[in-house]
C-alpha cells in the first residue's frame, strides 16, 4: 500500500512538472501574436507587408520589422530569408512545429531577438550569414537547436552588460550558475547567466557566451517621460532649426528617440544625442514637432514633449517697391525728417541775414543834403 501511494505521488508530481514546463514553453513571448503563414523573402525587394514586414525602411536607423507573429508549418520553414543586405529585425515571434523555425541564407545585418523557437527540427539555421545578432531568444526542445557555419561573423549573445545584455535560453543547456561577472569569475552567487558557454552546432564552433538560465520574458513596458519634459528649439532660421529634448526613462533603457514633424517621422536619434538638425523648412510657416522614446524591444512611449513654432520671414530690401509699400509709415517719417531739416536750414539762414542787415545799415554815410 505504501509503495502504491509513493508511485501515485510521483506520477502526480511528474504531471505537474510537465504542465509547468508546457506553460513555460508556450508563453515566453508576448501574449498578443497574430497567426501567419510561412514567410519567404528572397532579396531586399521582397521585404513587403505581404511577406510579414510590419514597418521600417531597411536602414541601420530604421530596420525592417517582422514581429508579433505565430507561425507553424510542419513540412517547411517558418521564416526563410535569403540573399539580403538590408537591416531587419525578427522580434517577438513564435515558430513551432516546423521543419526549420528560422532559416537565414546569405544574409547580412539580421537581428533575431525576443522570440521562441520550439519543437522544430531545427530552431535557427544560419548559412553563409554575416553580421547577424541572435540574442534573448528561447530555444526549447528543437531536435537541433541551431546551426551556424560562419563562426565569428555572427554573434549569439549581446554581451554581458547593456540594456538587453545576455544570450539565449537553451532547454538542453547543462551548465550551472554559481558565478557572475563578464568572465563569470566572481563566484559569490548566481547572476542568471550560465558559467560556461553554449556551443552552437555546425562547422563554425560558434558560442553563446552568456546563455540564460531561465526563459527570456520580453520587455513590454514602454519608456516614460518625467514631469516637466521639454522639446525646445534654437538656431532658428527661415529654413532650418535645431531641436533638443530632455531624457525619457525606461525600466531597461531608452535606445533611441523618434522625431516627428506633424505625423511624419523625420528621423530616429540615438539616445546619447537627444538633438536633431531640421532642414528644408519654409519661411513664415508654422510647424508642429514631437518626440517619442523607444527601448530595445521596440516599445515606444505614448506621446512625448511637443513644440509648435513658426519660422521667420525673409526681410525685404529697402531697394524694393514692396518694402516701401509695406512700410509706408517710413516714407512719412523720412518726408517729415527732410521737411524738418529744410525748415531748420531756412530758419537758420533767416537769422543770419537778419543779423547782417542792421550792421550794414549802421555803416552808411549820412546824406549831405540834409
Amino acid at each position: 500500500m505504501g509503495m502504491t501511494k509513493c508511485v501515485l505521488l510521483t506520477a502526480i508530481l511528474l504531471v505537474l512538472a510537465v504542465f509547468s514546463l508546457s506553460t513555460l514553453v508556450t508563453h515566453p513571448v508576448a501574449a498578443t501574436l497574430s497567426s501567419h503563414g510561412p514567410i519567404l523573402i528572397d532579396g531586399n525587394q521582397a521585404f513587403t507587408n505581404a511577406n510579414g514586414v510590419s514597418g521600417g525602411r531597411g536602414s541601420l536607423a530604421d530596420p525592417y520589422l517582422i514581429r508579433d507573429l505565430s507561425i507553424t508549418t510542419p513540412a517547411g520553414t517558418g521564416i526563410d530569408i535569403r540573399n539580403t543586405t538590408s537591416y531587419f529585425f525578427i522580434r517577438n515571434v513564435l515558430v513551432s512545429g516546423s521543419q526549420d523555425g528560422i532559416s537565414l541564407t546569405n544574409v547580412t545585418n539580421a537581428d533575431v531577438e525576443n522570440s521562441t523557437l520550439s519543437n522544430n527540427q531545427h530552431g535557427i539555421v544560419l548559412l553563409s550569414n554575416r553580421a547577424s545578432l541572435i540574442f534573448n531568444n528561447n530555444f526549447i526542445s528543437n531536435v537541433i537547436q541551431a546551426n551556424d557555419n560562419l563562426g565569428f561573423d555572427n554573434s549569439w549573445d549581446n554581451g554581458y552588460y547593456g540594456p538587453s545584455g545576455g544570450g539565449n535560453y537553451w532547454s538542453d543547456y547543462n551548465g550551472v550558475d554559481k558565478c557572475s561577472g563578464i568572465s563569470q569569475a566572481v563566484c559569490t552567487g548566481p547572476d542568471g547567466i550560465g558559467d560556461t558557454s553554449y556551443r552552437i552546432p555546425g562547422t563554425s564552433n560558434s558560442q553563446d557566451y552568456n546563455p540564460l538560465m531561465t526563459p527570456f520574458i520580453p520587455d513590454t513596458t514602454p519608456p516614460n517621460w518625467p514631469a516637466g519634459s521639454k522639446l525646445t528649439s534654437y538656431r532658428v532660421t527661415r529654413t532650418s532649426l535645431t531641436l533638443n529634448w530632455t531624457a525619457a526613462t525606461d525600466d531597461i533603457g531608452v535606445v533611441f528617440y523618434t522625431l516627428y514633424k506633424g505625423v511624419t517621422i523625420l528621423q530616429n536619434v540615438t539616445s546619447t544625442l537627444r538633438e536633431s538638425n531640421v532642414t528644408g523648412l519654409e519661411q513664415a510657416t508654422t510647424y508642429n514637432f514631437s518626440v517619442k522614446a523607444c527601448d530595445r524591444a521596440g516599445n515606444c512611449s505614448n506621446g512625448g514633449p511637443s513644440l509648435t513654432i513658426t519660422t521667420p520671414t525673409t526681410p525685404l530690401s529697402p531697394l524694393t517697391i514692396d518694402f516701401w509699400i509695406r512700410n509706408w509709415y517710413l516714407i512719412l517719417a523720412v518726408a517729415a525728417a527732410v521737411a524738418g531739416t529744410v525748415l531748420l536750414v531756412i530758419l537758420k539762414r533767416s537769422r543770419q541775414l537778419s543779423q547782417v542787415l542792421p550792421q550794414e545799415n549802421s555803416h552808411r554815410i549820412p546824406d549831405s543834403r540834409g
